[in-house]
């Protein structure tokens, strides 16, 4: 299916692929793919998702709000510390306060705990949909190659609740599908 994907497309797959990276995930997930397009979009989709108020940028700092792995590790150890009497909070309350509140980040990296993922990830369920509902959408419009505008259709389509949130917070999901399907009839 790649093969069919324009360059706009392949590039906002693979910039979705460094975002995750980036964050340290162990799987592309549908924000990361949002991302991508929102990076790699064409003048007019990307003048269009601007307009909206919709940039990477913004999407980027929702993106913080997702629980990682490390969360769920960390609440593990510290329910494990408190069964010995030792508060894994307060610890990390004291650090922040005497080093600074980034003072764990370097911790963690330096521990090999948060080390940036080398080589393919993998998708996660929903962004395999995502990419599906794309070729779909590329199909009902009867265009033979993928666009990133088919994407991000695709993302709306198949969004779970926390990407359909980053896209929300600046524009209902009903009109930016319908800006998107006049780009798409205005380049036919």
């Amino acid at each position: 299916m790649f093969e069919r994907f324009s360059r706009h497309a392949r590039v906002a797959v693979v910039l979705a692929q460094e975002e995750a990276r980036e964050l340290q995930c162990d799987e592309i997930r549908p924000e990361h793919l949002l991302v991508g397009v929102l990076q790699s979009a064409g003048r007019d989709l990307g003048a269009l998702l601007a307009g909206h108020g919709l940039t990477a940028e913004a999407v980027r700092a929702g993106l913080g709000a997702v629980a990682t792995p490390e969360d769920e590790t960390f609440e593990r150890d510290a329910d494990a510390l408190r069964s010995i009497g030792i508060d894994l909070h307060a610890v990390r309350d004291s650090v922040s306060r005497s080093f600074g509140a980034d003072a764990w980040d370097g911790a963690l990296q330096r521990s090999g705990r948060r080390r940036r993922r080398r080589g393919h990830i993998p998708f996660t369920k929903p962004a395999k949909k995502a990419l599906e509902l794309a070729l779909r959408e590329a199909l009902a419009h009867k265009d033979s190659v993928i666009e990133s505008e088919h994407v991000l259709l695709g993302i709306l389509r198949g969004a779970d609740d926390h990407t359909l949130s980053l896209i929300t917070e600046y524009v209902d999901v009903a009109r930016l599908r319908a800006d998107i399907i006049g780009l798409l009839e205005s380049a036919a």
